[in-house]
């Protein structure tokens, strides 16, 4: 009875060897799926980092080009800006109404009068264009 008691143990001993080395085995099977996620997502965000840091390159020559053509264009001021004095009022033709020393004053004038505008009556049509092979012609 010994020995079969002692074959008992061995035998759970072993089972309990094999099941301890295919736990560690999924573990490190399950790490390594980790690694490999965690590593195509490190390489996507470099592909996608990198492709970011190319198009704040080119966009940033581009801005600096346009920049440069821009002031070509409209070159720095280098003298102090003086400030707007307003013109001197004078005499309108034909008015003794002055006119505005600046842009955005008020000017007076007097209100303009208008007549009502008459439209002739329409012409009349002597003859139907159906029943005629004649132009129409109108009366006037």
């Amino acid at each position: 009875m010994l020995h079969c008691a002692l074959m008992t143990r061995l035998l759970l001993a072993l089972a309990g060897v094999v099941l301890l080395a295919v736990t560690a085995l999924a573990a490190v099977w399950l790490l390594g799926q980790l690694l490999t996620g965690l590593g195509l997502f490190i390489v996507g965000a470099a592909g996608v980092l990198g492709r970011l840091l190319w198009f704040l390159l080119i966009t940033g020559v581009l801005a600096g080009v346009v920049y440069f053509v821009t002031s070509a264009w409209r070159p720095s001021v280098r003298e102090p800006v003086r400030p707007l004095a307003p013109r001197p009022l004078k005499a309108r033709a034909g008015r003794n109404a002055p006119e505005a020393g600046r842009a955005g004053t008020a000017v007076r004038s007097e209100p303009v009068r208008a007549e009502p505008v008459r439209v002739p009556p329409a012409p009349v049509q002597t003859t139907t264009p159906e029943l005629s092979s004649e132009p129409v012609r109108a009366e006037t």
